[in-house]
């Protein structure tokens, strides 16, 4: 398989050479985002079998497909069935009552859609996709279902034992349930494994896990009462009544044991959801096949947390936050990765910000054939367009936190703010922080401050009108993990990044627990894996969204006088331009360094 364009990045031949050569093992490759990773992938793998290449979320499937699409690869899409169906299309489902639903319509032959799979042929379906216009998910998932009359989600998860790739979002390689739904008919050891995004195997829990509210739980324990199952009614509200003994805002461990959770709750609930569910029937006639699609229940969403919740591997932790209290289920080690990537016929992670190789050795289980880009071909974009700078009269170590240190970083951040001219992305290692932060900058400045409803779109919106916005932000959240915001002319929106303080992860029960799970596998590394590797990669994240292309310049301020530490600076494998111990000197470099910018 050739490249389809007429130049390359360096080093992108000898990759994808590398890639191709060494398929069936472990394969790791790290190459900042722009380098083409896609294209170099496919190139390495295409010709040689089935290829499941999965992203973190539903938005990237859309370059893959425009790759693949470059390269004539016969490929499909699969991501949320609840999300390509149409009939369940601006309603608020959750997927456990949308696969019910959808099962019990299927097995009654009463959606239209499904019925109408029959009449379609693949042939067709692989036409609708090599010749549609668009590479939105969304679009050609809807362009089956009014083009063709037929289930999107069935459509093209069907095709994966017909093409060459099937571009899927997370939990089709990394939940067994959600596989199955979608390849019942396909092992995963028929498939070469792509990971995108695979820095996030550092944090398993950002991969596999759950949680249920309070209100939930009490609700799901009414409809069990008022449908006459009153002593499963009793057990759902000892679960739901541990939680009010939760006062702190961090997660708390719970012994399952103690509050009942088991697999014979699992089992009754799942029985009792069932035959509520299936009752619903009776009425079909009456409401029609769209309104019973979009039936829901509370008990529904109990039974998906159990079913984690209720597995090895996996504990419990309580948490109060915002007056609303949650259970989380949370995998304890690398296992319920790594079983997954273990029936692959081969893995590939790729990544930007992929941890070193011992590092990532240790969470996969088994050593890596491991390529690092820039270290073997040299820098991909110009070292000189990024100016990477510490800046030590502050930190976020927690005995140093105080309202003098806040508005010590209100006054940096506004600083940058006032000397750029584009967007400035400021990040912290929590909401608490964050907030702390911006209580202390102007009101006259164009701001906007993530919050758990962000979208991304909002803030497009808000740099379309004004460019010269500055966007505080969380480490590791939905705008710094994978985002890019650019201008009509392909260039980043962002000119500078200020990193306030190190995003280790929050310490509390979890953390603790997740580290003496791995102390016994890895012993002292434990530390390191849990704390500073998952941090330096909440690090790397955040600046790499200012530097998209080798027209990008950027200006990175790491604020935090622990950036200093010697394995913390080897993990994020930087070189600092210059140290700064006071506000003044810093400014005034900043500003040479966009003078220098506008001279060229």
């Amino acid at each position: 398989m050739r490249f389809p364009y007429a130049t390359l990045r360096r080093g992108q031949l000898e990759v994808a050479n590398f890639i191709r050569s060494k398929l069936g093992g472990y394969l790791a490759v790290k190459a900042p985002t722009g380098y083409g990773k896609t294209i170099v992938a496919l190139v390495g793998h295409v010709g040689s079998g089935r290829v499941l290449y999965v992203v973190r979320t539903r938005n990237e499937i859309a370059p893959v497909v425009r790759e693949a699409r470059n390269l004539g690869v016969s490929f499909t899409i699969v991501f949320s069935g609840r999300r390509m169906c149409p009939l369940v299309k601006g309603a608020e489902v959750s997927p456990e009552d949308f696969w019910l639903n959808c099962r019990l319509l299927r097995l009654k032959s009463m959606c239209p859609y499904y019925t109408n799979l029959k009449q379609v042929s693949q042939e067709e379906l692989l036409e609708l996709l090599s010749s549609a216009g668009q590479v939105d998910p969304h679009v050609l998932a809807s362009l089956v279902s009014r083009e063709l009359s037929a289930c999107p989600f069935f459509a093209l998860s069907g095709l994966a034992d017909r093409v060459e790739l099937t571009i899927a979002t997370y939990p089709y390689l990394f939940n067994e349930t959600v596989y199955s739904t979608a390849f019942s008919d396909i092992g995963l050891d028929e498939f070469y494994v792509i990971v995108d995004e695979a820095h996030t195997l550092v944090s398993p829990q950002s991969i596999l896990s759950d949680s249920v509210s309070q209100s939930v739980l009490r609700t799901s324990a009414s409809e069990l009462s008022r449908h006459g199952y009153g002593e499963l009614a009793l057990r759902v509200k000892q679960v739901e009544e541990s939680l009010s003994r939760v006062t702190f805002n961090k997660l708390t461990r719970v012994s399952k044991q103690s509050i009942g959770v088991d697999v014979d709750l699992l089992r009754e609930l799942e029985e009792a959801f069932y035959a509520i569910r299936f009752s619903y029937l009776q009425s079909l006639a009456e409401v029609g096949v769209e309104a019973f699609a979009k039936t829901t229940s509370s008990i529904g969403r109990v039974v998906k947390f159990l079913t984690l919740a209720t597995k090895d591997f996996f504990s419990l932790y309580a948490q109060s936050a915002f007056d609303t209290f949650r259970l989380y289920a949370l995998p304890l080690g690398y296992e319920p990765v790594r079983e997954r990537l273990r029936l692959a016929r081969g893995v590939l992670l790729m990544s930007g910000t992929l941890p070193p190789k011992d590092v990532l050795d240790k969470v996969v289980g088994r050593e890596t054939e491991y390529l690092d880009v820039e270290a073997l071909y040299g820098y991909v974009f110009p070292r000189e367009n990024v100016f990477y700078a510490v800046y030590t009269p502050v930190t976020t170590s927690y005995p140093q936190r105080s309202t003098r240190m806040f508005m010590e970083y209100a006054r940096l951040v506004r600083s940058i703010y006032e000397v750029t001219n584009r967007a400035v992305l400021a990040v912290y290692p929590s909401y608490e922080v964050m907030n702390e932060v911006v209580t202390y900058l102007k009101d006259s400045i164009s701001i906007y401050v993530e919050n758990e409803k962000s979208r991304i779109a909002d803030i497009e919106k808000l740099l379309a009108v004004e460019p010269h916005t500055l966007i505080n932000a969380v480490a590791g959240g939905k705008i710094v993990e994978g985002v890019e915001f650019r201008d009509s002319s392909g260039l980043s929106l962002i000119s500078a990044v200020v990193v306030c303080g190190i995003p280790y992860p929050t310490p509390d029960d979890y953390v603790e627990d997740f580290r003496e799970a791995l102390r016994s596998e890895v012993g002292d590394t434990a530390d390191t894996l849990v704390m500073d590797v998952q941090a330096s990669i909440r690090v790397a994240q955040a600046f790499g969204r200012a530097v998209r292309s080798e027209k990008d310049r950027a200006f990175i301020v790491l604020a935090d006088r622990r950036y200093l530490k010697k394995g913390f600076r080897e993990l994020l494998g930087l070189r600092y331009d210059a140290v700064f111990s006071d506000l003044s000197s810093l400014l005034s470099r900043l500003n040479d360094f966009f003078r220098s910018n506008r001279a060229k």
